[in-house]
């Protein structure tokens, strides 16, 4: 595990010129160089900037701060397309906007306020129900990556380690970003008073989820998302009955076996889509009995949530990727960091609108 010293790191920004932009040749052929692909393509311009990049790493060996920070603007432009982009699966989690520097994350929150209708007026008067807005602002947190390079390795035209490293920061941003909106949404739930649609337990049971979809239906059609370990549990409740017991399962389709078979996860469940979120292992940290590795992201948590303009869950990017230069606290390596901000919300007063069941085995 390495250690970013804050306090020492080099905002990239400062120390370069500007003259690479994301349309710069030299991008897409770094990001080729990366990927270990042929470089022929590129023609002239491919042995020009093969020839620039190397130099580069060539520089950071000799302490050249600029050339590290021009390095981690190709690092930038290469992984930001792909990390934006992936970065959408947060409308699984809710509406999903991504806004620029200059702007900021607010939630608006519609409410039904004053006496509820009467059928008939009393005393001439018509009492009824308005709807008032309010808005505020959701604070955005930083979501980093970074990994070290063995930049006299790439010097030499090895960048295997590179493809990797950046790899890991879209992976890890991406994850590390889910679970910030999953912890948030989560810890609002379960700190709600009133109606609250949750569940706890040893492994999901099929009357409790169903009872759970039932309610948010009423909400919006409702998607269902969550690790594999949970929404695998799913493939059990696929079955129907033919009267011989009751409430016994003693058949199950041929599109579902076949589903089944093909992705080892159902596609529909009780009208509502079933979408499998992505979580890799964190192979910093194993779990209690040594066994396993952690999983970046809770892996008991099973969603049910309205979709459409009827979520009450907001989600944001704000700005681009950037990136800092810096040094490993206890080896000195020369470290790479990359930062995302993102913002979540979950509607004050709406927290039923979500159901949330959670697999205390998972």
């Amino acid at each position: 595990m390495y250690t970013f010293e804050i306090n020492a790191a080099r905002k990239d920004s400062e120390f370069v010129n500007g003259k690479i932009t994301k349309y710069s040749p030299v991008v897409e052929i770094f990001s080729a160089m990366a990927r270990g692909e042929e470089l022929s393509k590129f023609g002239a311009k491919g042995d020009e900037a093969s020839k620039y990049v190397k130099g580069l790493y060539q520089k950071v060996l000799s302490n050249d701060y600029f050339a590290a920070s021009e390095l981690n603007t190709l690092r930038k432009f290469a992984i930001e397309p792909a990390l934006l982009k992936e970065m959408q699966i947060l409308s699984f989690f809710g509406r999903y906007q991504s806004l620029g520097y200059d702007e900021t994350p607010e939630a608006e929150v519609y409410r039904h306020e004053g006496e509820k209708s009467r059928e008939q007026a009393a005393n001439g008067d018509v009492p009824f129900p308005v709807i008032t807005k309010e808005t505020y602002t959701v604070p955005s947190q930083t979501i980093s990556g970074g990994f070290a390079v063995d930049y006299r390795k790439a010097a030499q035209g090895d960048m295997s380690k590179e493809n990797e490293g950046m790899e890991q920061v879209r992976i890890s941003i991406r994850n590390k970003a889910v679970k910030y909106c999953m912890d948030k949404v989560y810890a609002s739930i379960k700190g709600a008073s009133g109606v609250k649609y949750t569940a706890e337990g040893a492994a999901i049971v099929k009357a409790t989820l169903d009872a759970m979809i039932q309610n948010v239906n009423r909400l919006g059609k409702p998607v269902i998302f969550g690790d594999r370990a949970v929404i695998s549990q799913l493939n059990a409740f696929a079955g129907y009955t033919d009267g011989a017991a009751a409430g016994a399962i003693t058949g199950i389709s041929e599109a579902a076996m076949e589903e089944i078979r093909r992705t080892g996860l159902l596609a529909w469940y009780a009208g509502c889509p079933v979408v499998e979120i992505p979580n890799q292992y964190d192979f910093t940290t194993v779990n209690a009995a040594g066994t396993n590795f952690n999983t970046l992201m809770p892996a008991g948590l099973l969603w049910v949530a309205p979709t459409g303009v009827n979520t009450p869950i907001q989600t944001w990017t704000r700005g681009d990727l950037t990136s800092m230069t810096g040094n490993d606290v206890s080896t000195g390596m020369l470290i790479s960091r990359f930062d995302l901000e993102v913002a979540c919300d979950l509607a004050k007063g709406r927290e039923y609108s979500i159901g949330v069941y959670k697999d205390t085995d998972a």
